[in-house]
């Protein structure tokens, strides 16, 4: 992915017949599903996006990447779908949601230009109503977090109520809340 990245396109489609060709379902609890090992360290992206723009959100991240051939994209899109929920800072707070997650491998532990890619994935996803998963990567701040999650507010004052002293901040929590 590093040495020829030009190849990346057809490896992936390779990859994805080999994989998807033929019907296979799985259901099962998450946690079995959803556990693999990843084998090299890597730059993820997820986000939750309301399932209704699932399709534009693909369709604008595609033609970004059709029209910016310079950027190499290492993954397929993950997608994957989860039930709206009544939990404050949830992604999926309110809403039926599409998580949509973009890899970026560091293979041998070498750093990718990674950037351009991760800066207009962000893009989309906020104009389409996105909410980033709290454990990947992402930019936002506070002002981006009151815009969009409706209980935030509510979530601060517990938050404020029952730590009045910071003792559960960090850094990341503090640029979060403050």
């Amino acid at each position: 992915s590093t040495f020829i990245p030009r190849l990346l396109p057809g490896i992936n489609r390779f990859f994805f017949w080999l994989l998807f060709s033929g019907g296979n379902d799985r259901v099962d609890i998450s946690y079995k599903v959803f556990n693999f090992d990843c084998l090299f360290k890597q730059h993820v992206q997820d986000w939750a996006i309301p399932i209704e723009k699932t399709k534009e959100a693909i369709q604008q991240l595609k033609s970004w990447l059709e029209r910016n051939r310079q950027v190499v994209a290492h993954f397929p899109v993950e997608v994957r779908f989860a039930k709206g929920d009544e939990i404050l800072l949830s992604p999926c707070y309110q809403r039926d949601s599409c998580y949509m997650n973009i890899i970026m491998y560091r293979p041998y532990g070498k750093d990718v230009p990674h950037q351009d890619y991760w800066s207009e994935y962000e893009k989309i996803m906020k104009r389409v109503g996105g909410r980033p998963h709290w454990a990947k990567a992402h930019t936002c701040t506070r002002k981006d977090f009151e815009k969009m999650y409706p209980a935030f507010g509510k979530f601060k004052t517990i938050r404020e109520k029952l730590d009045p002293t910071g003792m559960f901040l960090n850094a990341y929590l503090e640029k979060v809340f403050y």
